[in-house]
């Protein structure tokens, strides 16, 4: 019965986090600067959700991986990870929801896992390293966003996937903000955390740089586009990460043993 409930426990955690984010990225963000109509969204509706909520599968790989290398290609965490990412590419093709952009984020999404692996079971090299798992974190948002236009029978937008690239690196940074204590306590991957482990007191001007340097790219990319989407584009975009990397925490520099 405990295991029940704890099954249910945290089958209840996956939907709400799925809902979250389906909210955040899909309806709220892609959606809109996409300009679908409600049948498009619709349509693309209930696979974009059912996704997101399987990508959460892979994080149960990689907690339970946390200690354990999987650059080892002989356990079965490492096959359980490859057999997961074929048979999820093996639906999306089915679902004739595939495109070469879809493929791209399965693999970064890979790539992804077995960064973080490597962080959490060596530790982290340097800051080029935690910047590189800030990026591929959002994966499974680009993957969302890359769904829709292979549901639709769309080309890629490549200009604005391109754009919103910086807007979805900031969002995930500034998730990692709100979230700086409550990781530190549990012991969770948090890239202000990594940082602040690399630098100290200086952590916080070290991150602010690098929120500068994304919003920059977000703003010179968004140059290149008609002014009247431009303008649209920018709110879309500022609204997602702007509130959440305002401010810094002091960095927590004594920990418990």
């Amino acid at each position: 019965m405990a295991r029940v409930r704890e099954r249910l426990h945290t089958e209840h955690a996956v939907l709400s986090k799925s809902r979250g984010i389906f909210r955040e990225y899909v309806t709220e963000l892609y959606y809109p600067a996409q300009e679908l109509t409600r049948w498009q969204r619709a349509r693309c509706a209930p696979l974009t959700f059912l996704v997101e909520y399987l990508v959460y599968r892979v994080d149960a790989v990689a907690e339970d991986s946390r200690d354990l290398d999987l650059d080892v290609a002989d356990n079965q965490h490492y096959d359980k990870l490859v057999r997961y990412k074929y048979k999820f590419e093996a639906l999306l093709r089915r679902a004739r929801a595939h495109n070469d952009a879809v493929a791209r984020q399965l693999d970064l999404g890979e790539r992804y896992v077995r960064l973080e692996n490597k962080v959490t079971t060596h530790g982290v090299a340097d800051q080029q390293q935690v910047l590189r798992l800030a990026e591929l974190r959002s994966s499974d948002v680009r993957l969302l966003h890359a769904m829709t236009f292979a549901i639709l029978r769309r080309p890629i937008d490549q200009d604005l996937f391109d754009l919103l690239w910086p807007v979805e690196v900031l969002a995930d940074i500034g998730n990692d903000l709100e979230h700086y204590t409550q990781d530190v306590a549990s012991g969770q991957f948090n890239t202000y955390d990594a940082l602040v482990r690399l630098h100290g007191d200086a952590a916080p001007a070290r991150l602010r740089a690098q929120l500068d340097r994304y919003e920059a790219l977000f703003h010179e990319r968004l140059d290149s586009f008609p002014a009247a989407r431009r303008d649209r584009l920018a709110v879309l975009g500022t609204r997602r990460y702007r509130q959440r990397t305002a401010q810094i925490p002091q960095p927590i520099l004594e920990r418990a043993p």
